[in-house]
């Protein structure tokens, strides 16, 4: 497949997902899996970006650290109609849950919960590549959130109707999806790896949102037709602080993935729930269930 010939909607993340699944496998089971990758003709910064985060999933599978989380637990004790914004009400949590001796990561892990359950990869450095190959990138400062029903926040009502935020009905908004297509693509592609049932759920939510709005809603469709993730939202965090948390509307089993971008430093993204401090610099990315943690 040629680079001209690439989809641009969310296919192109279904071509990227496949090229990183089968790479993925060769390099963390190489005794299982002894086939090459079906390459893909793409710039040459690209396919080093593809590799780089499937090389740092590669080295977060096979550093496994063991934590004291229950994920069940978790999920049974968190209310869907609480935020944990209260920092007492997230003491006496902890006090109830207690989370392991506090670690601070620098390097590629996968953190586990009881049962061996992997709930957060750390993915440093991630990034770097295609961030600084993108001619977009200069327009990515901040943390950007790759969430799945973010749209329900606000709309539990059978009459309420799927419509596409005010932001992204600008053409500047589409310019800057079609700027940064192959990295959201590319994170898109790493919930096939970590979720493949989840990201396949996805991907069928935004081919059935697409055959609706082709009716329709026209503002929607034409950005569909640029959209090329599985995520149904893109958030951009920038010059704040965001208080602990957890996200509302999501099940204890979904991932969440933030990815760090911009050229800042001495950033810490402190989780609580497992005792961790992830050293936060640009190019990484963090998977991991927000409603739990």
């Amino acid at each position: 497949m040629s680079v001209s010939s690439l989809p641009s909607d969310y296919q192109l993340s279904n071509c990227i997902a496949l090229y990183m699944m089968q790479q993925f496998c060769s390099e963390a089971f190489p005794e299982e899996y002894h086939w090459t990758p079906t390459p893909f003709n793409l710039h040459t910064d690209t396919t080093i970006g593809i590799h780089s985060i499937v090389s740092t999933m590669v080295d977060a599978y096979h550093n496994p650290i063991q934590s004291s989380v229950d994920p069940i637990r978790l999920e049974e004790s968190v209310s869907r109609n609480e935020s944990r914004l209260d920092l007492e009400q997230e003491d006496q949590f902890l006090i109830t849950y207690p989370p392991s001796a506090l670690r601070v990561l620098d390097h590629p892990a996968v953190i586990l919960g009881q049962d061996d359950v992997i709930v957060l990869w750390y993915l440093p450095n991630a990034l770097s590549w295609s961030t600084k190959a993108t001619p977009g990138a200069s327009m990515w400062t901040g943390c950007l959130e790759f969430a799945l029903a973010r749209h329900m926040l606000g709309h539990e009502m059978q009459f309420d109707t799927l419509d596409i935020s005010k932001d992204l009905s600008t053409d500047a908004s589409l310019e800057w999806l079609q700027a940064m297509a192959v990295p959201n693509a590319m994170i898109s592609s790493v919930l096939s790896i970590i979720h493949p049932l989840l990201y396949k759920a996805e991907i069928q939510g935004i081919e059935k949102l697409k055959m609706e709005t082709t009716l329709n809603n026209h503002i929607m469709e034409r950005a569909l037709t640029v959209w090329p993730t599985a995520f149904t939202n893109i958030s951009l965090i920038s010059n704040r602080a965001c208080p602990l948390h957890h996200d509302l509307h999501l099940s204890g089993n979904w991932y969440d993935i933030t990815a760090n971008v911009g050229d800042h430093s001495s950033c810490i993204m402190s989780i609580p729930t497992l005792g961790v401090e992830l050293v936060y610099d640009p190019g990484m990315v963090v998977a991991f269930s927000g409603h739990l943690l």
